[in-house]
């Protein structure tokens, strides 16, 4: 087939784009990106699309800079294409993140990919990724020592994300360019063996080509589908152990059972640790097998906490291992009697309602999700909030205040879960830690006329996802 053929065939394979779809099309002006969108523009009338293009500006090649964008620019006009241009340093973003170039360019090309295509509506952002650019990632990453999971390569698509090139080679493209008499901006960059990739694509390919396997191309994309097809069955066995296991508090922290989880293989083992690790990192490349590692023998009793990249703890808490993020949730939110209101983390609702006393039936239960106060009591406004340091309140039953941390820590609360814990205040201090206790100052007794009920709900379970 020719190279129009082969990409409306993955297109359809893969269900890329449908009709009537509005696609931002990723154009550095090389030649993988000018073939992207010259294939995609004599497809436009025929789908009916929306098309529109974005040139990011790294501010690493100030000298080429300007001659991209103008030929990026005239190469949009030509088709009749609106072209968005975004600037960024991204050599001084790199050193603030203590990122290296290549990870910080590629992390900002796909923030802006998303936020621009939220913006504007676009239901797809095409890349020009292809089967050479395939090759080298898996091989790179085998150099890396990468498990089956980092094999699976390049993916076709993710979430909006998606690659028409999948199955064209570079010189597909590079023919294509000359049969279109087609003009393209060359990266000089590209030639720097600096780069890793670079040294990968410039360097080891081609003597791999020359004295193992002239084919290596098609080798190492056949080890990723391959890859790739094992993955998917291995995650489906591991999506139904992840109900099994793990669950998540309502603040976000993950929670293994590990009278489940050290019954597992393994290979089992592992494979659950890193969708933890990627669910809350948001990188599936997060987890690298010694972290993993070190996760796994924690779980197995040699030791009780450790701290992890990307900013995450682990700490042993009774038969479960809670994995969570160094940075504890700060939340507040007004609480309006006879109002509801919800917290995004933890991730809570909150609904009250005032009634009189004779038309309320209490019902009294230890560590309760409901309580009844004495409305007429209370000292609004009333504010749900995290426990600050210093709190003290006057528990139930009780004479005199006490620490709230003292009384979390009489009740046998992991210190790891305290700061999901909300209270409820009125303007003289605390009238409700939540699902522990009320302050006696605001019981229900024989003079109450009017009770405030209040109830705390967690709207929905969050599942970790395998991937």
């Amino acid at each position: 087939m020719d190279i129009l053929s082969k990409v409306k065939a993955t297109i359809a394979e893969h269900e890329l784009i449908t009709h009537r779809e509005a696609v931002l099309v990723a154009l550095s002006g090389g030649s993988d990106s000018v073939v992207l969108l010259h294939l995609l523009v004599t497809l436009r009338d025929e789908m009916r699309l929306r098309l529109e293009a974005v040139y990011i500006n790294h501010q690493i090649r100030i000298d080429a800079v300007g001659k991209e964008e103008k030929f990026c620019q005239e190469l949009c006009n030509r088709f009749g294409l609106k072209l968005t241009i975004i600037s960024e340093d991204i050599p001084a973003r790199a050193k603030e993140l203590g990122k290296g170039l290549e990870e910080a360019a590629r992390d900002f090309r796909y923030e802006t990919f998303e936020q621009l295509a939220e913006k504007e509506e676009f239901q797809r952002v095409a890349l020009g990724h292809h089967l050479d650019d395939r090759a080298e990632t898996v091989l790179f990453r085998v150099i890396r020592g990468s498990g089956l999971t980092g094999l699976k390569g390049i993916p076709v698509k993710r979430g909006r994300i998606i690659r028409p090139l999948f199955e064209i080679s570079k010189a597909e493209i590079l023919d294509y360019l000359e049969q279109q008499k087609l003009t393209y901006c060359v990266d000089e960059s590209n030639r720097d063996d600096g780069f890793k990739r670079n040294f990968i694509r410039n360097q080891l390919l081609p003597l791999i080509r020359e004295n193992l396997n002239s084919s290596v191309n098609r080798a190492l994309v056949s080890l990723s589908e391959t890859a790739g097809e094992d993955e998917a069955y291995l995650n489906e066995v591991v999506a139904k152990k992840l109900c099994k296991v793990v669950s998540r508090s309502p603040g976000g922290k993950i929670e293994l059972d590990l009278t489940k989880f050290n019954s597992y293989d393994k290979w089992l083992r592992r494979r659950l640790l890193r969708c933890c690790l990627a669910e809350l990192s948001g990188s599936s490349e997060s987890s690298v097998k010694e972290v993993v590692d070190r996760l796994d023998r924690l779980c197995q009793g040699e030791g009780k906490a450790a701290s992890l990249p990307n900013g995450l703890e682990s700490v042993m808490t009774g038969d479960r291992l809670v994995i969570f993020s160094r940075v504890s949730p700060e939340f507040s939110s007004d609480l309006v009697p006879g109002r509801s209101c919800r917290l995004k983390s933890p991730e809570l609702r909150f609904s009250s309602s005032v009634k009189s006393r004779q038309d309320v039936s209490l019902q009294w239960q230890k560590r309760s999700r409901r309580v009844w106060l004495d409305y007429d009591k209370i000292l609004p406004p009333l504010e749900v909030r995290a426990i600050q340091a210093g709190d003290r309140f006057d528990p139930l039953g009780m004479n005199g205040s006490k620490k709230v941390g003292d009384y979390l820590t009489d009740r046998k609360v992991e210190p790891v879960y305290r700061d999901e814990i909300p209270v409820i205040s009125d303007r003289k201090g605390i009238i409700w830690l939540v699902g522990y206790e009320i302050a006696d100052r605001v019981k229900v007794d024989q003079s109450t006329r009017k009770v405030l009920k209040i109830e705390v709900s967690q709207p929905r379970q969050y599942r970790v996802q395998a991937v």
